[in-house]
């Protein structure tokens, strides 16, 4: 059993998935005034998008906490390095020796552990796309286009547009664990 408690990024991304110019002009938006919105809209879409199929469209570092009983499936994939395993002796974080644990998996790793009691365990981590796949950037502009086309008008929760449900269809081939934080 495993329970996220905490995700931190401590290195951000570098790469952008979309551009504000191929969003704008995804979008058929010529004008400037819209920039900002559209840059968050990009924001907000990407972030929902990667909760939604527990994926870093992106590379970046990330410090997970989480309560582990045997193993954990690290939370954002693609998996690069783990770098640092550490477990709580209810006064401070503790580095593990590799031996503690053990690591199954390429793109997908899972943690297992083997030489502690420990029930709080600290993850440091590589993960996300070194190249965005196509069909998650056209999942993120459709996803952008929908935030756009209705930023001022509610639409009836019970039918979702046409642009979200294929946003979501785009990314199910990428989609392993579902995380709403």
């Amino acid at each position: 059993m495993q329970i996220v408690r905490d995700i931190t990024t401590t290195v951000a991304p570098t790469a952008d998935v979309v551009t504000l110019v191929e969003a704008k002009n995804y979008l058929r938006v010529d004008y400037p005034e819209d920039d900002d919105l559209i840059d968050a809209l990009i924001d907000t879409a990407q972030t929902r998008l990667e909760q939604y199929a527990g994926v870093a469209m992106t590379p970046r570092t990330l410090k997970v906490v989480a309560y582990v009983d045997e193993f954990i499936e690290l939370p954002y994939v693609p998996t690069g390095t783990i770098s640092v395993v550490e477990y709580w002796n209810n006064e401070n974080w503790v580095v593990m020796p590799i031996g503690d644990y053990n690591v199954l998996g390429d793109t997908t790793k899972k943690i297992y552990m083997v030489a502690n009691n420990a029930m709080e365990y600290r993850f440091t981590y590589t993960c996300g796309y070194a190249t965005t796949p196509k069909g998650m950037k056209t999942a993120l502009l459709k996803y952008v286009a929908d935030l756009y086309e209705y930023r001022e008008s509610s639409v009836e929760a019970s039918k979702p547009s046409e642009n979200i449900t294929t946003a979501y269809e785009l990314m199910k081939p990428y989609k392993r664990i579902n995380y709403i934080l």
